[in-house]
């Protein structure tokens, strides 16, 4: 009896909630291992309870890998190692890697336009198309008070400038907001708002 009551005491010690958390905690960590290392380098800084930090500055480690002053730059820049220093290119290649570039570049905009008509908020969507029906530039203050009816909350309205302006589809010079020629290009592949409600 004494040995089944012993083996029964360390199960339940083995089966209770603060060992088996343990126990996940330890095997995540070392499936993880790579994974967590990667993520502690790039974390600037960590701020524990009770109001302790521990930072990484990551400047001093970018001056650190910098050559010191009195050195010499290396021969080959790293991006032209091992390429050959007669190098030429004919005018059919570079017709060809200018025609991937622009590729590249309108792939790179259909997914950032898919991720602004997806994250955009419909009330920031309605802004840039009234900035943009607009003939002349208009001061932050005129779009504040014309849009105080629709949008009551002073944060909302505000955010919803941080937010364009953010994308670069608007830009704010001298108190005078203006749409960008990608804000432009943006309201053009989005096409007209839905007439749905919110």
């Amino acid at each position: 009896m004494d040995t089944a009551h012993l083996v029964l005491e360390y199960l339940k010690v083995f089966l209770a909630a603060p060992f088996m958390a343990a126990t996940v905690v330890v095997i995540a960590f070392f499936l993880f291992k790579e994974d967590i290392k990667g993520l502690l380098r790039r974390i600037a800084k960590i701020k524990l309870p009770g109001g302790s930090e521990f930072s990484t500055s990551q400047i001093e480690k970018a001056n650190e890998e910098l050559p010191s002053r009195g050195q010499k730059p290396p021969a080959n820049p790293p991006d032209q190692q091992g390429l050959p220093q007669n190098l030429s290119i004919t005018p059919e290649q570079q017709q060809a890697v200018r025609q991937f570039l622009d590729a590249e570049r309108a792939n790179a905009r259909l997914w950032e336009y898919r991720y602004l008509n997806y994250f955009l908020a419909r009330s920031s969507q309605r802004v840039l198309d009234w900035l943009a029906s607009l003939t002349t530039r208009t001061t932050v203050a005129f779009l504040d008070t014309y849009w105080l009816p629709l949008i009551p909350n002073a944060e909302e309205r505000r955010a919803i400038v941080n937010a364009l302006q953010a994308h670069y589809l608007i830009l704010i010079d001298s108190g005078l907001i203006e749409v960008t020629p990608k804000g432009r290009e943006y309201l053009q592949w989005r096409g007209p708002l839905s007439t749905e409600a919110n």
